[in-house]
């Protein structure tokens, strides 16, 4: 009997990963990605797997973390909030995930909120950083990037400080929701703070296609800067309108705007649009990770390299970090309380260092104004 009973301690005593949380074991640590890997915006899911999978893999290829390698799952939601819910509840009861790092766009984390609260899952939001994410804070969720107010705050402020004639009529086209309502508040801020002249705001339902009454009332009040809210094909909808009736625009755009497929989309118009972005569109930095990602990734991999890849791969980054923290012991609560500290950890130049030390456990809201140059096909 005492043989049976000294095996028995001994096995627990052997075996501490049987007793860690979900996604743990002594060799390695499941993530997951819940992203839009189908439909018309696969481009965006595309480009931030491409990140996480780096971030991982570079990780993986320097010993792991404490020793453990981190394994990537990915579910596709299409970007439909209740297959988010779907997906989220396949990685946690299936798949058995550790923490959670992509999370599509702001209806479908959302969604998926109810699951990160019951399951106390680490999630770092980096894909959709909306104030409805953070407001109110839940313990485990850590968002990193800028708000649409401030995006579009940051470039009409520079749109008026160093572009804009004296003269300059502002205006506003924005999706009838709670996207629009952010872009509109950051519209109101530069209005108010540089007396600019904006006699006309414009909302639209989310899916039209057909804007030439909204421009045309645009061009009838004489607009000559513009702020888009209109997200791929709607925002070239838009600016579309505008080129055929011969508008001289100044087009800030949502920073979705600052990829190469929505690039790709706007271009035809003849505008040298403006981004406002919290990661780097190009640059060294830009330049050093697409180096990085070639030891990691494949050809058509490399091919959907986008501010989202970027975005991504510095989320991962964040719980990396936070998990090497909490060494062989690794739980969840021990991920969050490190996430809570983390304080001036370098991006390598792709973000403003992160550092969610607040109340909002917020960071990257360090914005930069980017203007795309047609005839280069880049972003300066």
């Amino acid at each position: 009997m005492k043989t049976i009973a000294s095996a028995v301690l001994g096995m627990l005593v052997a075996g501490p990963a049987l007793a860690a949380d979900p996604g743990v074991t002594d060799t390695t640590i499941k993530i997951g990605d819940v992203n839009i890997m189908t439909g018309p915006a696969a481009f965006v899911g595309r480009g931030f797997s491409v990140g996480s999978k780096v971030a991982a893999e570079e990780v993986n290829a320097a010993g792991g973390i404490n020793g453990r390698k981190i394994v990537v799952i990915t579910e596709d939601d299409g970007y439909v909030p209740a297959r988010s819910f779907q997906a989220l509840t396949k990685l946690l009861e299936v798949d058995q995930i550790f923490a959670l790092n992509g999370t599509s766009g702001t209806a479908n984390v959302l969604a998926m909120m109810p699951l990160i609260t019951e399951h106390k899952l680490p999630t770092v939001v980096s894909q959709a950083p909306a104030p409805v994410v953070y407001t109110p804070v839940r313990p485990t969720v850590f968002t990193f990037g800028a708000t649409y107010e401030n995006a579009f705050y940051a470039q009409l402020k520079y749109i008026h400080e160093k572009m804009a004639k004296p003269d300059a009529v502002y205006g506003l086209v924005r999706q009838d929701d709670d996207f629009g309502k952010d872009i509109e508040a950051g519209f109101d801020r530069a209005v108010k703070d540089f007396n600019l002249k904006a006699p006309v705001r414009i909302r639209f339902k989310k899916g039209t296609t057909n804007f030439s009454a909204e421009v045309a009332q645009m061009k009838q009040a004489g607009v000559t800067v513009l702020a888009n809210g209109g997200i791929f094909a709607g925002a070239a909808n838009i600016l579309s309108e505008a080129r055929k009736l011969d508008m001289p625009l100044i087009p800030a755009e949502v920073w979705s705007e600052g990829i190469p497929a929505s690039a790709a989309l706007l271009a035809p118009a003849g505008y040298d649009y403006l981004v406002g972005d919290y990661v780097s569109l190009n640059g060294p930095a830009n330049e050093k990770f697409r180096e990085l990602a070639k030891k990691y990734v494949s050809e058509d991999e490399l091919k959907n390299i986008s501010r989202y890849t970027y975005a991504s791969y510095i989320g991962m980054k964040a719980l990396i970090e936070a998990m090497r923290q909490c060494g062989k012991d690794l739980t969840r609560a021990c991920t969050v309380e490190k996430l809570r500290g983390l304080k001036g950890l370098d991006t390598g130049g792709l973000s403003a260092p992160v550092d969610f030390t607040n109340d909002k456990q917020l960071s990257g809201t360090a914005v930069g104004v980017y203007q795309y140059d047609i005839k280069s096909a880049t972003f300066k």
